[in-house]
């Protein structure tokens, strides 16, 4: 776990309580207090009614392929071991698919995965510090 090399994210005071919950390995969101929507990506203030006040809330962890493309060329080396990768637009359930998470789907031949596939979260521990969200077929 020590010697990842690939980039890692660099949470901010909005994006933070997100890890938080990865390294947990739970998905939260944030959810307006005041017309309970959806806020994503986090932000300081409702997009819909402009409130303030929000909570993080646990999502299902499932949700379905929306768009995807299949890597097939490393443009930065240590994702070379893994050529061909997917990185997908995950629409999670339970949220009026107000959010959708990029990430990579695994555990599935790229030729397998399509538009509208159910996938459920698996949380890879990369650093002991860092964790991220993927998605495999349900």
């Amino acid at each position: 776990m020590n010697s990842y090399a690939k980039p890692l994210p660099q949470p901010d005071i909005d994006t933070q309580p997100f890890w938080d919950a990865c390294k947990g390995h739970e998905l939260r969101a944030q959810r307006c207090n005041a017309c309970a929507e959806f806020r994503w990506p986090p932000q300081a203030f409702c997009p819909e009614c402009y409130a303030w006040d929000f909570a993080w809330t646990k999502l299902s962890g499932t949700g379905r392929v929306d768009s995807f493309v299949v890597v097939h060329y490393a443009a930065v080396a240590p994702f070379q071991p893994e050529l061909p990768y997917v990185i997908a637009h995950i629409a999670i359930d339970g949220t009026n698919e107000r959010v959708r998470l990029v990430s990579n789907v695994i555990d599935c031949p790229w030729q397998e995965v399509r538009v509208g596939m159910p996938v459920g979260v698996v949380f890879d521990d990369v650093t002991a510090e860092v964790t991220l969200a993927k998605f495999r077929p349900l």
